[in-house]
């Protein structure tokens, strides 16, 4: 009967934390995407997000953005390092 309850609780515990880890990568991915946003309106265009994803890969995660700013196809490629308590983003509109 105990281990039974142990396994109930660590099932149950691990449920929590995959589901907290996935409300975290989908924030990290809406802050990185605010971010190539606010930079492309600082142009004084307009980015519409078509199709963002973020690979995980340790502390580094690569991903690609594609959307339109004022109309016009446009794909970045993207790059995220993560320590937990911060990050930091690089993009780079693919030519």
């Amino acid at each position: 009967m105990k281990k039974k309850v142990v396994a109930l609780l660590l099932a149950v515990s691990l449920t929590g934390l995959t589901a907290s880890c996935i409300v975290s990568e989908k924030k990290l991915e809406d802050k990185v995407q605010e971010a190539i946003m606010e930079e492309v309106a600082s142009t004084g265009k307009t980015l519409e997000v078509l199709e963002f994803d973020l690979n995980k890969e340790g502390k580094v995660r690569t991903g690609v953005l594609r959307g339109r700013v004022n109309g016009k196809e446009v794909v970045y490629d993207v790059s995220v390092t993560d320590d937990g308590d911060s990050f930091d983003a690089e993009w780079q509109l693919r030519e």
